[in-house]
């Protein structure tokens, strides 16, 4: 049997429809890409025939090693040409630095939508030991998911949720405790865990130094909802997933874990934790609308005719679709916290 061939290192995007029939080439030989024209007789390899389940659009892969034919799963990451990092600057002038605006939080807008965020705590709405401020929202054309930061100072804050909404806690700094439906949940630095829909939430403090945290919301909500008491206490160990260096997989020369998903419970977001070392990734696009925390390290988000500068505490945010790359200036590379929605692998791109 003959081997498959790549057609292409990147996946294609197609539109699929419900119900409708299709066959995927798996020889990589047909003119058709992804799907078979018949180029693959007498070499062995049949094509995937498939029916779609609903519409949508899709990544199928075009380099034929994928796991999870016919659907990419970021194999074409580890072939060369598949999602590339050099030593900046790109070939010709840099783009542009994108000013931080002095209209409410500081942002620097890029192209699409996409910016770059630092919280001014000043701005942010003051209940008891809990400071909160919207980081992302539907005013700033986020659809799919917001983002929340919370700082607290030692203390207990009320009790509050988004109602029918999915929520992934990630804590940046300090040791708070998390109130899941006044089930206790103990987390450190770097820890995610899951909220489900229609559970409240309350955090403690018990250090003098302020705790740190962020809140992805799905679907996006502009504000909680705030509440007196508590539930029933329930089993939250199974919540909480910490930064493990064990569980990291490789793409290119970065890094990621995954610390919530499909895999352990999230239906709507995935949330993960990636390391990227002195680079410049090369441009690529995304299906998932991604909210993004720089833990440490600096750099530059690209996208085609603009950048901004990142630093720890900034956060950026990527609409659907939309072209960029992430550059590391620090020789001790950059850590970061991603969530996006729909949820699935950070690896799928295009």
């Amino acid at each position: 049997m003959s081997e498959p061939v790549i057609a292409a290192v990147k996946p294609c995007l197609v539109q699929l429809e419900e119900g409708r029939a299709y066959s995927w080439c798996a020889c990589g030989r047909s003119a058709r890409q992804p799907f078979c024209d018949g180029s693959h007789k007498g070499t062995g390899i049949e094509p995937v025939r498939f029916r779609s389940e609903k519409s949508e659009e899709a990544l199928l892969c075009a380099c034929k090693r994928t796991k999870t034919p016919p659907y990419c799963d970021g194999s074409h990451n580890a072939l060369k040409g598949g999602y590339e990092t050099a030593k900046p600057v790109a070939a010709g002038a840099p783009a542009p630095i994108a000013p931080r605006g002095r209209s409410g939080h500081p942002t620097s807008a890029l192209d699409g939508g996409c910016f770059v965020r630092t919280i001014d705590p000043e701005l942010s709405i003051r209940r008891g030991p809990l400071s909160l401020a919207c980081a992302i929202g539907a005013d700033d054309g986020a659809n799919l998911l917001s983002m929340f930061r919370i700082a607290m100072k030692k203390g207990a804050s009320d009790p509050f949720s988004f109602p029918d909404a999915e929520i992934l806690a990630f804590v940046i700094k300090g040791v708070p405790i998390l109130r899941i439906d006044g089930a206790r949940c103990e987390t450190a630095p770097e820890t995610g865990v899951l909220i489900m829909r229609g559970e409240t939430l309350a955090i403690e403090n018990p250090g003098e130094a302020d705790a740190v945290l962020t809140l992805t919301v799905c679907p996006s909500r502009a504000a909680p909802v705030w509440m007196d008491g508590a539930q029933s206490a329930a089993d939250m160990s199974s919540r909480t997933f910490r930064a493990d260096s064990a569980q990291r997989r490789t793409m290119a020369d970065r890094f990621y874990q995954v610390l919530n998903g499909p895999e352990n419970g999230s239906r709507e977001v995935t949330q993960f934790i990636g390391e990227i070392p002195q680079s410049c990734a090369e441009p690529h696009q995304h299906l998932y609308e991604e909210a993004i925390v720089i833990l440490s390290g600096e750099g530059f988000m690209h996208t085609q005719t603009r950048r901004a500068a990142v630093g720890a505490g900034d956060i950026i945010f990527l609409p659907r679709k939309q072209m960029h790359a992430l550059e590391c200036v620090s020789p001790n590379g950059m850590r970061l916290m991603g969530a996006f929605y729909p949820a699935g692998s950070p690896a799928l791109n295009y």
